[in-house]
């Protein structure tokens, strides 16, 4: 089998996983980010973002935040990208869990 025909099954599983699962992580996020902060600390932690960077924007003390990103990542919403950084793994606009003013207002507190 060459790469190409490879690359087209992994892709057409890949899109069957996604629309699989996308209730049960819809309800996983709504279930772990249950008040905007931590849905905008979540957005924020795009793999460019410290967590201090995050902690700083979204009015949250350093020991919550890192409970978030545990949780998080424990749970397979968020990977470990370096030392400081995490990726989330969602976005949560895919979902409807963050409207688009929060999400322009988490992009913006990222780029400071």
């Amino acid at each position: 089998m060459n790469d190409e025909k490879s690359l087209a099954i992994l892709k057409d599983i890949r899109n069957w996983v996604r629309a699989a699962s996308y209730g049960s992580v819809k309800k996983l996020l709504e279930a772990t980010l249950t008040d905007p902060k931590s849905r905008a600390a979540y957005q924020m932690l795009d793999g460019t973002a410290t967590i201090r960077r995050v902690r700083a924007a979204c009015k949250m003390s350093p020991n919550v935040v890192q409970a978030l990103v545990e949780r998080c990542t424990a749970m397979g919403l968020m990977e470990l990208k370096d030392d400081t950084k995490r990726l989330r793994l969602f976005d949560l606009a895919d979902f409807g869990l963050i409207n688009t003013n929060e999400q322009r207002t988490a992009r913006a507190k990222n780029e400071r």
